[in-house]
């Protein structure tokens, strides 16, 4: 009897034990599910919402030290473009080297010395190219600065604190083929001072949204269409007044025939659809119609020229003999512009030779004017106001009015 109540006890400990063992496991299991729940929504929330400013990472300024280096002469020309940023000329002698002087690229770095020509003032042609041009500052008095329009940008890597736009800056993501130590870029900089630079920019208190991306692979066309969709989707998070209406893309979309092609395309149709104008390097010429769908070209003036003076602006040779000088062709500032460099986030280039990539942004900072102005309006009638009132001289036929847009939106309000 004994025996068998010892036995009863027992079974009935081990039952007990067994019960408790359970609901420990069971509420793990439960407590498990639940973090996980509480992660996966955690990250779903993250995907979904994102905290502005985000900035994913600041990258370290460039070092062009070992460009030029020091040397005792002015270098050679190349494309009638004479390469000195950050070079050291401080025992160059310079006096009788006026019109080569005109044919530089010069940053805040580059060391001058002290027997310069009379009538070249480094610092004083800074000032002069930064100017944006062409009246925009006057309109910046009147208060139409883009204040609060997005502009997006697919470029290179960014000095994500330069002075120029750091203030603007409200996103900044890069493609998963930048390397993580990358320093920033040039051409990065200057797309995003010339957009939105305080100094430099043409719509200086535009909202900017930068995704970095890197070029010099193959088949980056299905890269940008990525890009281009990161950058729609983050725009149906924002306020009607912030929303993103223009895409800047200081690149072409050559590659036709690449699998990113239909990518691509489809990405430009739904940015049309959702009112976002891209803009891209890539000149209409027969098929490429389908990618950029407006046709613009660049112009070069000198450094001493006023870039408020529609007359001093000109052609450009190499957009010359491929005939981008057409009635209607719309020409931007491009050459000799100060933009912000990626060596300091004070410093600033001079660049002989803009190219299109200049001209790009541009385009976008004078469409962010617009939509400030007129919130509703969309890319074709801008087009055609921009056509309507563009201003010619003995040179060019359509050169850009920024202040005749904006005076034409105003009649229309």
């Amino acid at each position: 009897m004994k025996s068998l109540k010892k036995v009863l006890c027992i079974i009935l400990i081990i039952t007990i034990m067994m019960q408790a063992i359970g609901c420990s496991q069971k509420d793990k299991i439960a407590e498990k599910n639940s973090l996980s729940e509480v992660s996966k929504e955690s990250t779903l929330e993250e995907k979904q919402t994102i905290s502005l400013p985000y900035i994913k990472r600041h990258p370290s300024q460039a070092n062009y030290d070992d460009f030029v280096g020091k040397v005792s002469k002015l270098p050679n020309a190349d494309n009638g473009e004479i390469e000195i940023r950050s070079a050291d000329l401080s025992q160059a002698d310079l006096s009788d080297e006026f019109e080569k002087l005109l044919l530089t690229t010069y940053d805040s770095k580059t060391k001058w010395p002290d027997n310069l020509p009379e009538g070249f003032n480094p610092d004083k042609i800074m000032e002069i190219c930064k100017d944006p041009g062409l009246g925009v500052r006057n309109l910046h008095k009147e208060g139409i600065t883009g204040k609060n329009v997005g502009i997006a940008i697919i470029d290179q890597e960014l000095l994500t604190k330069h002075e120029e736009f750091t203030k603007q800056l409200k996103y900044y993501s890069e493609s998963d083929l930048i390397k993580t130590n990358s320093s920033a870029a040039m051409h990065g900089a200057g797309v995003a001072s010339i957009a939105v630079g305080k100094t430099c920019g043409v719509a200086p208190e535009a909202n900017l949204y930068y995704k970095a991306e890197n070029f010099i692979t193959e088949n980056y066309t299905g890269r940008i269409a990525k890009d281009i969709n990161e950058l729609l989707d983050l725009n149906k998070t924002l306020k009607e007044d912030e929303k993103i209406r223009v895409i800047s893309i200081s690149w072409g979309m050559e590659e036709k025939e690449s699998d990113g092609y239909k990518d691509l395309k489809k990405a430009y149709q739904r940015a049309n659809e959702e009112g976002v104008f891209v803009i891209t390097t890539s000149l209409t010429k027969g098929t490429r119609e389908d990618i950029k769908g407006v046709k613009f070209t660049g112009m070069e003036k000198t450094k001493l020229t006023d870039p408020n003076d529609f007359s001093a602006y000109g052609k450009a040779s190499w957009a010359e003999k491929q005939d981008f000088y057409k009635k209607e062709y719309l020409c931007l500032p491009m050459d000799n512009r100060c933009v912000a460099a990626p060596t300091g986030v004070n410093d600033y280039a001079v660049y002989q030779s803009g190219g299109l990539s200049w001209s790009v942004p541009y385009l976008a900072g004078v469409y962010a004017l617009a939509c400030q102005v007129k919130p509703d309006i969309d890319y074709k009638d801008f087009w055609k106001i921009a056509l309507d009132t563009a201003v010619s001289n003995d040179k060019l036929d359509t050169i850009i009015n920024p202040q005749g847009i904006i005076d034409k939106l105003k009649e229309q309000k």
